[in-house]
């Protein structure tokens, strides 16, 4: 399979206000980098042309049915592309259809943006052969104390301190992403659309800043930071991970 650019997207969308939101979200939430079209006839030269490892697909475009160039598509860029068809609520077109055509993925509207933004990422995992670890039963030791990841306890000496929940369920996404290597780097996108879920859709911007916030509020919680982060891609957007303080109790 050729190496292609896995957070770049060729969209092709003609209606321009859902392409605006979408390019939004997919830039702001996602990391991506996007190119919009409104017509199937530019979508083989934009993937050419930018190396991108996504196409997304409207199927009314301004010069037709994005359907008919999807065997075009795979046939000249074989598995090295995901293709995403997106439909209408009243289009006839079947899903299996599609698939069978070549297509990874396959959305009727209306679907909310986490919907495509998570299963992207399930895709990209898969490509990657990344698998989460399990996180039952884990406790992380830091800063003097045992954090009990089920009960969401701190405990240092006499001390207890019950970790707020959305504080919980980013340790726990952290904490699941590790290999014989220790902590892996997450997006920032993949924390967005786990823990706020449909929030960020009218307001990208103020969805991402709540990462930070969050941060800020984990390290008054259990009084050090045990989050470290690194900048990813063109678009400098963050990735974290557990900081190599964190231990994973034997």
């Amino acid at each position: 399979m050729a190496v292609r650019e896995k957070r770049r997207v060729v969209l092709a969308e003609d209606d321009a206000d859902r392409a605006r939101e979408m390019g939004g979200i997919l830039e702001t939430v996602g990391g991506y980098e996007v190119w919009i079209t409104k017509r199937r006839a530019a979508v083989e030269g934009l993937l050419e042309q930018t190396n991108a490892l996504w196409v997304i697909l409207d199927l009314n475009l301004e010069d037709g049915n994005a359907a008919d160039i999807v065997p075009d598509l795979r046939r000249r860029f074989k598995k090295d592309i995901l293709i995403i068809v997106l439909s209408g609520f009243y289009e006839e077109y079947k899903e299996f259809d599609l698939l069978a055509k070549g297509v990874d993925l396959y959305l009727r509207k209306p679907y909310e943006p986490k919907a495509l933004l998570a299963q992207m990422a399930v895709l990209l995992a898969r490509l990657e052969g990344k698998e989460l670890q399990e996180t039952s039963g884990l406790k992380l030791a830091f800063g003097g104390g045992i954090l009990d990841v089920d009960r969401g306890v701190y405990k240092k000496g006499d001390d207890r301190v019950k970790v707020p929940r959305v504080q919980m369920q980013m340790i726990r996404r952290l904490a699941s992403a590790r290999d014989d290597d220790g902590w892996q780097f997450v997006e920032r996108g993949e924390l967005v659309v786990e823990l706020w879920a449909d929030d960020f859709a009218e307001d990208p911007e103020a969805a991402v800043e709540r990462v930070r916030k969050l941060r800020t509020r984990m390290r008054e919680t259990l009084g050090m930071e045990i989050t470290e982060t690194r900048v990813d891609y063109a678009r400098h957007l963050p990735s974290i991970r557990l900081s190599r303080e964190v231990k994973v109790v034997a």
